[in-house]
């Protein structure tokens, strides 16, 4: 697929299936985003992965009441 079909194609997903993702999963996004390019390859970015249920509810306290759906959070910080 080309670059600009999959910009075009693009959607938001605020409906989340319940099932779990695995370590193996998590592991490799987090590889896939910290072998992006950055400034200088400072990789001046931090990743939080959030599972726990109480977490994602205050995460979703903040105005997006669908996040608390999603069966893992990753919080991008830069």
């Amino acid at each position: 697929m080309e670059f600009m079909e999959v910009i075009k194609k693009r959607r938001s997903i605020r409906k989340y299936k319940p099932d779990p993702v695995s370590k193996e999963d998590i592991d490799y996004i987090i590889e896939a985003a910290r072998l992006a390019p950055s400034w200088a390859n400072t990789q001046c970015w931090k990743f939080i992965v959030v599972t726990d249920q109480k977490v994602k509810e205050e995460l979703a306290s903040a105005g997006n009441s669908w996040i608390a759906q999603a069966p893992v959070i990753i919080v991008a910080c830069a």
